[in-house]
């Protein structure tokens, strides 16, 4: 992985969509009727947006039955993070089975984390919940690139434990060297960089990191349960700073309990 961090390897470019929506919105005379027309050239993001509008996290007084009703709803910044949230499922492909299947775990965990981190985003109401999907998606998007050097060690591809001991000694770097290619700014090389730093404390304010932190300690404990050695809920930082609401019996938030809206986004994302 050394030549990964040292920028030796050659590293992937965002999904197309997204790269086109991203150098558009440079542009100073970009308008929604401009990202609309790269929207329409990808049928299946189209009808993404679409449904993302009439999601309960999103839907107005009435139903969006079309692409630029979406696009006007959501706004430039929306739609593009919205836009890159969806394109980045292109990652997780792969022609080889057992890579496959891998990869297709691996982006269920990013979808449901992003779920749990746009429904905590809406909760919170200090941080956009679209910023927050698009968060969720990116904190493990070095994943696949790790995933993908390992074809050439097959022996590691049926052994969980070497790919969970691989995932966390090197899945944060990895992200981070990735999205620092993109790049992406601080407060989402942050949301990577702290992955499962449970107790992190070096902030007085609620920020994005914490909000996906969260996220990621409920989709751990829903996985595995107390005993993979997660510390409780209460004693994270994180969740004193962001002040969610009550913790139920079970030890998660209740505001996650029979929440719509996260079955609802997962779905869009990785049906």
């Amino acid at each position: 992985m050394h030549e990964i961090e040292t920028g030796e390897a050659h590293l992937p470019t965002l999904p197309d969509v997204a790269l086109r929506i991203r150098r558009a919105m440079q542009h100073p005379n970009c308008d929604l009727a401009t990202i609309e027309g790269i929207i329409q050239t990808d049928a299946g993001l189209s009808a993404h947006l679409i449904q993302m509008a009439n999601s309960s996290l999103y839907r107005g007084w009435r139903e969006t039955r079309d692409l630029k009703r979406a696009v006007s709803l959501f706004g430039q910044e929306m739609t593009r993070n919205l836009c890159l949230s969806y394109s980045l499922r292109a990652m997780f492909r792969h022609k080889t089975p057992t890579l496959r299947t891998l990869l297709q775990t691996a982006w269920k965990d990013s979808a449901h984390r992003a779920a749990l981190s746009a429904v905590l985003a809406k909760q919170c109401r200090r941080i956009s919940p679209d910023r927050a999907l698009l968060a969720g998606l990116l904190q493990e998007i070095g994943l696949p690139l790790l995933y993908v050097r390992l074809e050439k060690h097959p022996e590691t591809l049926d052994n969980s434990d070497i790919i969970h001991e691989l995932a966390e000694d090197f899945s944060a770097r990895i992200s981070v060297t990735l999205l620092e290619s993109w790049g992406f700014d601080d407060e989402l090389l942050e949301v990577a960089r702290s992955r499962h730093d449970w107790l992190r404390d070096d902030q007085s304010k609620p920020d994005l990191a914490d909000v996906v932190l969260l996220a990621t300690w409920h989709v751990r404990f829903l996985t595995d349960g107390a005993a993979n050695g997660l510390p409780p809920l209460d004693r994270l930082p994180a969740y004193h700073r962001l002040k969610p609401g009550p913790i139920s019996p079970g030890g998660t938030l209740e505001i996650f309990d029979d929440a719509v809206d996260i079955r609802e986004i997962e779905t869009t994302m990785t049906g």
